[in-house]
């Protein structure tokens, strides 16, 4: 809750982080190292500003500083906005369009957070949360889909791995990814102990690749395995990792099947 003007104090602590991350890829061959950072839209709610829209532009502002850092240390910029799809989930006495306005209104104050940083240096991820549930209330990804390609990010990570969600690579039959830009669909999830086969994760991957461009597709995961420091993940930690080598399993075999 906010009650007082808002500022960015975590300066030691990104740079923390940072340090961190570059000590665990010393060494090693990495392509696009990225870090995570939650959308303004992820920050409590406001009972100091006269509105929403100053108080999210406020937020942006402290969380700039946070995303600079992230980009000058040489990292992608990840921006994590599962909010996107809640919104769009929420309180059902809000029609659809009061809805899509309010969600509007967050990605403006993201791109204005996000000013002067390259599109190529960031992506944007957003989900359905990170617990096993029914889902039956999620948005679908054709809803949000045209808001998800207003951000200036370069890449677009979504869920497409969990049964809720799997169909929608439809949705990109009808809907033009703009010029230059990748979408990173989920072809693992992270609500489920199954380990995803090599061969099935592939397909996933081709079936995008097929509507998008072959060029255009990075395969990801639906979301992370632990998004929250107090929370107990519901997939071990080995399982998480039997989950990431079959997904460069799979994407080894969606590349030779789409550059053969």
């Amino acid at each position: 809750m906010c009650t007082a003007p808002v500022n960015y104090l975590g300066q030691e602590a990104i740079r923390k982080d940072i340090d961190n991350l570059k000590a665990a890829l010393g060494g090693l061959k990495v392509e696009e190292a990225f870090m995570p950072a939650v959308a303004p839209s992820g920050i409590g709610t406001n009972e100091y500003y006269g509105s929403d829209e100053e108080y999210l532009q406020a937020v942006g502002d402290a969380l700039r500083t946070e995303y600079q850092a992230i980009v000058d240390a040489g990292f992608i910029l990840q921006i994590d906005d599962p909010w996107l799809t809640e919104v769009h989930s929420q309180d059902p006495s809000l029609s659809l369009a009061e809805r899509r306005k309010i969600a509007e209104r967050s990605v403006e104050a993201l791109n204005h957070a996000l000013r002067g940083i390259p599109a190529e240096k960031i992506r944007f991820h957003t989900c359905y949360g990170i617990n096993e549930g029914p889902r039956v209330n999620d948005a679908s990804l054709r809803d949000i889909v045209d808001l998800v390609l207003k951000v200036n990010a370069g890449a677009y990570s979504f869920e497409a791995a969990n049964p809720r969600h799997e169909h929608e690579y439809h949705v990109w039959e009808t809907v033009k990814l703009p010029s230059g830009k990748v979408i990173i669909p989920g072809v693992i999830t992270h609500a489920s102990n199954i380990v995803e086969h090599p061969e099935l994760i592939a397909e996933r991957i081709t079936r995008f690749a097929k509507l998008v461009g072959r060029e255009n597709v990075i395969a990801g995961s639906d979301c992370g395995f632990s998004s929250q420091a107090t929370y107990n993940p519901e997939v071990h930690p080995t399982v998480v990792w039997a989950k990431f080598q079959a997904m460069a399993e799979g994407a080894r075999l969606a590349t030779k099947l789409l550059w053969r």
